[in-house]
């Protein structure tokens, strides 16, 4: 089953993949495979909370040092 989908693509992207790729179904298919393989070799394995944990201790002295210019003398 394929499903059809409009995407927006930067022209010098479109030129190449029309270089490469001059009937549609040609190009349909080395997007579907492009998208396959990066899918494959990108896996998402951050939660955004292990994100902010890996950030967690610059946020925190960040947050310190604005909290220590609001201070009144």
């Amino acid at each position: 089953m394929t499903t059809q989908a409009s995407i927006f693509l930067p022209d010098e992207v479109f030129t190449e993949l029309a270089r490469r790729a001059p009937r549609q179904d040609d190009r349909s298919s080395l997007i579907a495979e492009a998208l396959r393989y990066f899918f494959a070799t990108h896996q998402i394995s951050e939660t955004e909370l292990e994100q902010i944990n890996l950030y967690a201790e610059e946020l925190n002295q960040e947050a310190e040092d604005v909290l220590n210019y609001q201070v009144m003398p």
